[in-house]
């Protein structure tokens, strides 16, 4: 015959749920002759970018000298909806997003979309300038 804890607890766990799983068995080290081999490969992964990562580019910066704010398109072709619009300000500096390879064509495009200047941005460039104008669009490497 059962106590009335017992019973107590019997009916406590079959109203809450399954009792709790049972703690996971303790990995066990593998042999020395196993272990020198996985080493090197644990090594070089952790040198190595992951998959998943975007590969590191040099920053790349756009600054406007422009007076009038600048609505700008990164991508092929403005329109194409496979770029990103972006506007800079008078007088100021804003980052750059680079394709996967590094490069990106940087236009300057009138209220509506339209492109009026653009430049070829390479991997190895780091600033893009709009000249006072807001005419005239060039990218360097030169610090």
């Amino acid at each position: 015959m059962r106590t009335f804890p017992g019973l107590l607890a019997t009916l406590t766990l079959a109203a809450c749920g399954a009792p709790p799983a049972p703690a996971a068995p303790a990995p066990v080290a593998p042999a020395a002759s196993e272990a020198t081999p996985a080493a090197p490969a644990a090594a070089a992964s952790s040198t190595a970018p992951a998959a998943d990562e975007p590969p590191h580019h040099r920053p790349l910066d756009l600054a406007s000298a422009c007076a009038n704010d600048v609505h700008l398109y990164f991508g092929d072709q403005p329109g194409d909806g496979k770029g990103q619009a972006a506007v800079v300000h008078t007088g100021a500096t804003i980052p750059v997003p680079r394709g996967a390879d590094g490069t990106v064509v940087v236009w300057v495009t009138d209220d509506k979309g339209a492109g009026l200047a653009s430049v070829h941005v390479t991997k190895h460039m780091r600033h893009v300038r709009i000249d006072a104008t807001c005419s005239k669009i060039d990218a360097d490497s030169s610090r």
